[in-house]
């Protein structure tokens, strides 16, 4: 009859419990009684039952304990005992005034309590033993020590001293008598040592067969993700080119995020459903003295309204990075310049396949004396062309460039996806910046760019939780 495989350490738990005559019980108990940790008992438990060498089921009951309520009667006495202690001090007798004064506000409980039980007798507003004992001391140390607490259960309970607790155990009990079991086993070992050589125990092993087709662990190192590995890749790509980064602010005025770029302060893109703004009081404008008045007057010859620097000193989540790039211009850099900015942006939209409230958008300007419509356009298509994306342009409006264009790409599917807009600044942008050069403007949403490098159709998926769906990127060698 061929033996059962086991472990060593169920081998010495069935060899235990023979020693100690014990073929089963609760396995708290059994653990004890044979001195094995119980929760390698358990586990323990569970790989015989698999084995058919035992079996595990589970009692549930109940038992009693104190509420703290209890344990503190237990520590520091009921109130009836209190108050018998009191009584006895004053020579078997007391003023309820002085039962109050001494007990505070147990010494109502403690004479109710005590007159039930026959413990005091309260007469003329005074309060006498008639020598009978508490006897509930007793009921609360039996629960204490895990017995039952007789007669008066009822009270304990009633009184907020003891609640029934549900209890939960686990039974082991074996398939035969553990001495017969040791006969039906044998220790299954996965190596042969040099200390099983040396003390010939290794003929009481069965060795386990070696798998030589097994594979190894797969070892996941960490490793970027796929969209930082890609912004990194943009960042490179602009420096190659000849860009500079520049960074400024998430919270930003709005005088930088739409004034500056000539947008009207009635204009609906600075309405709730599409701007987020900031619980805060409006910046100061004081430090910009010469641009707010720049902007002021650009504004009111331009649109035909009464400009507020009240509604341009607002904070506001940036909802494009051009704010950066109205920042940087607003420095009044030296000719050439060449800048770029990639950062977070943030927007009232719903999220669906192409839109996201919160995403990274890369901005860009170049400019000098001669740059010209066609100069941008160059820029843009080697852009892409780095990127290895078919890109083409449509004219279109921005209140902050023109002439204007749209571009789009081609994904994969042959669709053709709209990912940034483009254009000269106007002359009004340019005369607020203090700027006397022109200069071109351009910005992507990194996110719908990353979405036509990879060919995926969804950007929601650049967020995925699903680690192996993300290690299916390839990592870029830098």
């Amino acid at each position: 009859m061929a033996k059962t495989p086991v472990s060593w350490t169920e081998y010495k738990v069935l060899e235990a419990m023979a020693r100690a005559g014990v073929r089963g019980g609760p396995i708290g108990e059994v653990a004890s009684r044979i001195g094995v940790p119980e929760s390698t008992l358990h586990s323990v438990a569970r790989l015989l039952e698999e084995k058919g060498l035992a079996r595990v089921r589970v009692e549930e009951g109940e038992r009693l304990e104190l509420t703290e309520r209890g344990q503190e009667a237990l520590r520091e006495g009921l109130p009836e005992e209190k108050l018998v202690r009191l009584l006895e001090e004053k020579g078997g007798e007391a003023s309820i005034e002085e039962v109050r004064e001494r007990l505070g506000r147990e010494a109502g409980v403690a004479i109710g309590q005590a007159r039930r039980q026959g413990l005091v007798q309260v007469e003329a507003g005074r309060v006498k033993l008639t020598g009978a004992k508490p006897g509930l001391r007793q009921a609360l140390e039996a629960v204490a020590q895990g017995r039952p607490p007789g007669e008066a259960l009822g009270e304990l309970l009633s009184r907020g001293l003891a609640r029934r607790v549900k209890v939960r155990r686990e039974v082991l009990e074996l398939a035969g008598d553990p001495s017969s079991l040791l006969d039906r086993v044998e220790v299954e070992a996965s190596r042969l040592t040099h200390d099983m050589l040396a003390s010939g125990e290794w003929r009481r092993y069965r060795f386990r067969p070696y798998n030589v087709g097994a594979e190894p662990p797969r070892v996941m190192p960490a490793r970027i993700h796929f969209l930082t590995d890609f912004i990194e890749m943009l960042r490179d790509l602009m420096k190659e080119m000849g860009f500079t980064e520049a960074r400024g602010p998430i919270v930003e005025l709005e005088l930088f995020n739409f004034d500056l770029l000539f947008q009207a302060q009635d204009h609906p893109a600075r309405e709730i459903h599409d701007t987020l703004w900031v619980e805060a009081p409006p910046a100061g404008l004081e430090e910009y003295g010469e641009l707010v008045e720049r902007t002021r007057k650009a504004h009111e010859e331009g649109w035909g309204y009464r400009w507020s620097p009240e509604v341009a000193a607002r904070l506001v989540l940036r909802s494009q990075t051009t704010s950066v790039s109205a920042r940087l211009l607003a420095a009044r850099p030296s000719p050439p310049i060449r800048f770029f900015t990639l950062g977070r942006v943030y927007r009232s939209d719903v999220v669906d396949a192409t839109h996201l409230p919160e995403f990274h958008q890369l901005d860009g300007i170049e400019g000098y004396s001669g740059y010209t419509f066609r100069d941008l356009l160059g820029t843009l298509r080697e852009i892409f062309e780095r990127l290895g994306l078919q890109v083409k342009f449509k004219p279109a409006y921005f209140p902050f460039t023109e002439p204007s264009v749209e571009g789009y790409v081609r994904l994969p599917s042959g669709r053709w996806l709209e990912l940034f807009g483009a254009g000269l600044f106007r002359p009004e942008v340019l005369y607020m910046a203090g700027v006397d050069y022109p200069v071109g403007a351009w910005g992507f949403g990194v996110e719908r760019l990353a979405a036509a490098f990879y060919g995926i159709s969804d950007i929601r998926l650049l967020y995925t939780r699903d680690t192996m769906y993300i290690r299916s990127f390839p990592v870029r060698v830098v």
